[in-house]
């Protein structure tokens, strides 16, 4: 079976944890868990995740920011990127959307709709 992975970078350990848990009850989902973006850069020199589950809210360097030197890198321009929040303002959904970021799940995010938007990106 192919591994699909999926890099999970939340600065919350418990948000990672719950994360890997769900995540790990699809067969085809290996998750890569990161506390930062700088953790998720170091890995994105050598791999190349189908999906990045991203969080919004983190210090040193947000999802924004993240996402802004995603783009900017040619090899890794396309990767999927869906953000995780506890941030429910409209005016972060229309930055997200603007952005390029098609889906968003909040946080405390509900099993189900985790499942069912990265089944959606792998399968």
């Amino acid at each position: 079976m192919d591994m699909k992975k999926v890099l999970v970078v939340d600065d919350s350990t418990i948000n990672l944890k719950m994360a890997d848990r769900v995540l790990k009850e699809k067969e085809d989902c290996r998750p890569v868990l990161v506390p930062s973006g700088e953790r998720a850069f170091k890995f994105l020199e050598k791999n190349r995740p189908e999906l990045i589950l991203l969080d919004i809210m983190m210090p040193e360097m947000d999802g924004f920011e993240v996402l802004e030197k995603l783009r900017e890198n040619p090899a890794t321009a396309d990767i999927p990127v869906v953000f995780l929040t506890a941030d429910d303002e409209p005016s972060t959904r229309e930055r997200a959307e603007a952005a390029g970021v098609k889906d968003i799940v909040m946080k405390p995010f509900d099993k189900a709709e985790l499942l069912e938007v990265v089944t959606g990106y792998i399968g």
